[in-house]
Formats: C-alpha cells, structure tokens, sequence
C-alpha cells in the first residue's frame, strides 16, 4: 500500500497566531529529519496568503526568509510541495505586534467568484515561483473546498489536477467552517468538476481524500487527561491558539466524530488502525494529514515508530505519486 504523509505548514488563527520559529521551522526541522534517517517523502502544504502577505510586512521580512530557506531545502530533497489556500490572509492585518484574522473570510466561497479565481492565480504563481517542480496538488483552508465551479478555472490555469481536501463522513457547518462531505463516492479515488465530493466521471480534477476514521469520546478523554499530566510530552510545539468552530472539548467528549486520520500529537496512536482498515477494504492508497504546529514530542515519536514498522512493508510516497 502506498502511505502519502500530508503537512498542512501555517500558523494558528485564534486570538494568537504563534510564532513563525515554533509553529513552522522547529517542527519541520524534526520532521525533515526524521525523513531523511527513514528515506520517505512527505507532501508539505504552505499556507500561502501567510506568505505574501509576510511580503507586504517588512517586520516579518526575516520570518518569511526563514520560511523560504526552508521551502527550498525540502523542495531540494524530493519532498512535494501543493497549493494550500487560507484567504482570509486577504483581511488579516499586522498589530505592530501580532497579526489578527478576520475569519468572515475564512473560505474561498466567502469572495466573489472573481476574487476567488484572482486569490488562487496570485497564490500558484507566488508559490511556484519558490520552487524547482510545479504544484499539482491543492487543499483547502479547513478542508472548505466547496462550492469549487468558482476557482475550477484558476485552478486548471494553475497546473492543478489533484485535489485532497475531502475527508469522507466529515461534516461541519459551525463558522467559519462550511463543508459536507457525507455523500462522496465509495471509491478510494474519483474524477470530479464541480464539487470534489461529488463524483464527475469526465472530471479534469482527481480527488484523493485524506483517510478518516470515528474518534469516540474516550480517545478524546485521554487526549485531554494526558495532556494534563504529562504536557512536556503531549503539548504542542507551536504556540499559537486556534480558532474557533472546530467543535467544542465538552462535545468531543460526548459523543463519536468522524474526522481525519492524522499525525498531530496523540491522533498518531492511530495510524496503525487506520492502517489495518485500508488493508481490510483493499484500499490502494492512505492518505495522513498533519500539521507542524500541532506535532507534539508524544507524537513525533509514535510517528517515527509507525514509519520505522511499515516503510519495508509499504511504500511512502508523495501526494501526487499516489496515482
């Protein structure tokens, strides 16, 4: 089975962003190299908007270079760079001291269709203008990808034709999040156009979803009960808080949700489940997401156990060579 590694690479987007050094470089640092000790490629997905609009900011100017140097050097090492669109950046504005969001503008579909189609060229330009490959790939901002028609021409324009933003079963609708994804196909991959949770026989884009699994409460009460008791292991290296809308503690801990089969901090205890699933239904591929920001020293290290137990036995691949 081929097992693509995912990285969503942005700061947070609650009432603190974070720091560029502790969301973004020191994660990936690890990250970088706990693949080349293992000889995998992951799939990193930049928040773009973040970095231009870290251009029109001369206090980020060294923050962005960092960024940038980092980019490059995986870029340099076989890793695969996608598009990854935020535009809320569009409205955010810098403090003097720290950036602060609007979030009415979390999704594409929260712009005219002219805009949204603007946002996608000025980002896939800007983005590939760091890099030696191409883009191919793209994910949404908190996985809204819908409506897609507005930015399906940009998209194409853009070079891109693989989309992994859906996850099948989820669904959220609390703001500023918007996307149902518990009708799409029973297939592990399918042709799309309008929607990439809607399956579109002559589609010219491909959706490769990220795997998705239930969580029951108490996977999430011993999220929570680990994090007190030992948070040198089980709290995050980055040190932003994240907005709003995702589901609240007391839900989680009330009833099961579907959500992403994932490599952030104690949700890498499952990746061997998740595994085992793909292999029951025959599926030819999984799909992991993650995010540097939210890695934890917990979850590094069962991270690198689940690589070290299946990289003979499966191949890790890059998003786009899933296909």
């Amino acid at each position: 089975m081929k097992i693509a590694i995912t990285w969503d690479y942005e700061l947070f987007f609650g009432e603190r962003s974070g720091s560029v050094e502790q969301c973004m470089i020191e994660p990936t640092d690890r990250l970088l190299l706990l693949a080349a000790k293992y000889k995998i490629p992951f799939t990193f997905f930049p928040d773009a908007g973040c970095l231009i609009k870290f251009e029109e900011q001369a206090a980020c100017h060294q923050a962005l270079q960092a960024i940038k140097n980092q980019i490059q050097v995986w870029d340099t090492k076989g890793h695969e760079t996608g598009l990854h669109i935020h535009p809320h950046w569009e409205k955010s504005s810098w403090n003097g001291q720290q950036w602060e969001h609007d979030l009415s503008f979390y999704k594409l579909s929260d712009f005219s269709a002219e805009d949204a189609s603007d946002i996608v060229d000025r980002y896939a330009t800007y983005m590939n203008s760091l890099l030696s490959q191409p883009m191919q790939s793209y994910r949404a901002g908190g996985w809204c990808a819908q409506p897609f028609t507005p930015v399906a021409e940009a998209m194409k324009n853009a070079g891109i034709h693989l989309d992994s933003s859906v996850f099948k079963g989820g669904k959220n609708t609390t703001k500023p999040y918007q996307y149902d994804f518990t009708g799409t196909p029973d297939l592990s991959q399918w042709k799309f156009t309008e929607d990439p949770a809607v399956l579109h026989a002559e589609g010219v884009f491909t959706e490769l979803p990220i795997a998705s699994m239930n969580y029951s409460p108490l996977f999430f009460w011993k999220l929570f009960v680990l994090g007190r008791l030992n948070p040198s292991q089980h709290k995050p290296i980055g040190n932003g808080l994240p907005a709003k809308g995702g589901g609240s503690k007391k839900e989680l801990l009330m009833r099961t949700h579907r959500l992403c089969v994932s490599a952030d901090g104690y949700f890498s205890t499952q990746l061997n489940r998740a595994l085992r699933r793909a292999k029951q239904a025959n599926e030819p591929f999984l799909v992991v997401i993650g995010h540097p920001k939210a890695l934890t020293p917990f979850g590094l290290k069962t991270l690198e156990a689940f690589i070290a137990k299946h990289r003979e036995d499966h191949e890790f691949v890059t998003l786009s060579s899933v296909l």
